[in-house]
């Protein structure tokens, strides 16, 4: 604990009732003297246990959807099977909890600053409880990726301020802001047979695509007995169905700007939640595959700080650099102003959202 101003204050006002009462001759000088000194060491006793009680979180709180964001397109079953809750897209304001929490009785002041996502932020509260003192703050128009907690301190100290100290809190990932997407089905001039027949249901093949609950009229031969002991419930294998679609998606591994990168990362979203949403599954840069729009989003939420690998049979390429394009992909997609060879199929965009 560092002793503040305060202190050297309340010792020149000890000194200045010290001389006035022996000056004056008046006595009850000298005992307010003493109490006032007395105050220094019992701050100093207090602050010192205020620090060691007091710890702060952070948190979303809610979200606020913007302007063309998919979370208001989105059905609650989609939602409910996200693993961010709330789920934060590009555009979004984001309300953050800065929680202070007391271990024992109650104590403050405390206080905390530093910066979410670039922009500072710093709150306070002069009581903290075992059950929390919490204050929300709002950043708007979040851009993709993830943000970040950085610079982070927790400050502590007593009620009359005369000592004062802080501490540094670890960096974290405290919100991952995912980007925009929207069904491009309208904007095909031919849709791909596949897609226009609608996908079988899950069980009828042979590959095994996980379990589920059992129900009146599922063959016993179905039943996973020891999943179904694990649980302690009957389930049974439910297999991959037939004929399922798999939309091999590449992107640009080095796109040049971070405009660029986020409408590669928007229509890749794009064509991937056109896929899956009509049954089918998608395999992404070579690293990815899955009938999961939330895998989906959260890999594109880092892009390009993420793990490519080989995705060499494309069927949908999205780049900046024309030198990517494939002859053979069902589409080509074209980012920026770059010069392409012309007999290369392919549909240029700039990166302006809708497209």
């Amino acid at each position: 604990m560092i002793p503040t101003a305060r202190v050297a204050g309340a010792v020149g006002l000890f000194l200045a009732l010290t001389f006035f009462a022996a000056t004056s001759e008046v006595t009850w000088l000298f005992l307010l003297a003493l109490w006032l000194l007395a105050l220094i060491p019992a701050a100093f006793v207090y602050a010192a246990w205020n620090r060691r009680g007091v710890t702060v979180s952070l948190a979303v709180h809610q979200s606020r959807p913007g302007p063309g964001s998919p979370a208001e397109e989105l059905r609650d079953p989609v939602l409910r099977r996200s693993p961010h809750v709330p789920p934060l897209f590009e555009g979004d304001a984001m309300g953050l909890e800065i929680g202070f929490r007391a271990r024992r009785g109650r104590r403050g002041p405390a206080w905390a600053t530093g910066e979410i996502g670039g922009r500072p932020i710093g709150v306070g509260t002069g009581v903290v409880t075992a059950d929390g003192r919490s204050v929300v703050r709002w950043a708007d128009t979040l851009p993709r990726g993830a943000v970040q907690a950085r610079g982070w301190r927790l400050g502590t100290g007593d009620p009359l301020g005369l000592f004062a100290g802080s501490r540094n809190l670890p960096d974290a990932e405290v919100a991952l802001v995912l980007p925009k997407f929207a069904s491009l089905a309208e904007r095909r001039e031919t849709r791909e047979v596949e897609a226009s027949v609608p996908a079988p249901r899950a069980g009828s093949g042979s590959e095994l695509f996980g379990v589920r609950e059992y129900r009146a009229g599922d063959s016993l031969r179905r039943i996973h007995w020891r999943a179904s002991a694990r649980h302690g419930q009957l389930v049974v294998r439910e297999y991959e169905p037939p004929g399922v679609q798999t939309l091999a998606i590449s992107v640009d591994p080095r796109p040049p700007s971070a405009e660029i990168a986020d409408q590669v990362a928007r229509i890749a979203a794009s064509e991937a939640w056109d896929c899956l949403r009509d049954g089918g599954r998608v395999e992404l840069a070579g690293v990815l595959e899955t009938r999961d729009i939330w895998e989906v989003l959260e890999w594109l939420a880092r892009y390009p700080a993420v793990e490519f690998g080989d995705a060499q049979a494309a069927d949908v390429v999205i780049t900046a650099d024309p030198a990517l394009l494939r002859p053979g992909a069902r589409r080509n997609w074209l980012v920026g102003d770059a010069h392409a060879e012309e007999d290369v199929g392919y549909e240029r965009v700039g990166t302006a959202w809708p497209i």
